[in-house]
């Protein structure tokens, strides 16, 4: 995940006069996931929206259908359907059951 620093990230999403949105990331790429902290500082005190992802490679998801009963139908980079290749950072899958 090449948006990380150190398997880290720090970034404004808004600012104004009155308030400041950020988020912070930590990426485990042993447990594939990332930490993630939406914090807005503003007249009202701090808010915090915590979330943690576990993300997946396309092939773990291929094998998860499999296993449930189902076959990739189709993959692309995008709801465009724009090819999918090694060079994707994202993808669209679909798959039917067998």
């Amino acid at each position: 995940m090449t948006e990380f620093d150190r398997h880290q990230r720090v970034a404004t999403r808004t600012l104004s006069e009155d308030a400041v949105n950020m988020e912070f990331l930590l990426h485990d790429p042993v447990e594939q996931a990332v930490t993630y902290q939406r914090v807005t500082f503003d007249a009202q005190g701090t808010t915090l929206r915590p979330l943690r992802l576990r993300y997946c490679w396309p092939s773990e998801l291929d094998l998860m259908a499999q296993l449930a009963g189902m076959r990739l139908r189709e993959r692309h980079t995008d709801w465009d359907r724009t090819p999918f290749t090694a060079a994707s950072r994202r993808h669209v899958s679909v798959y039917e059951k067998l």
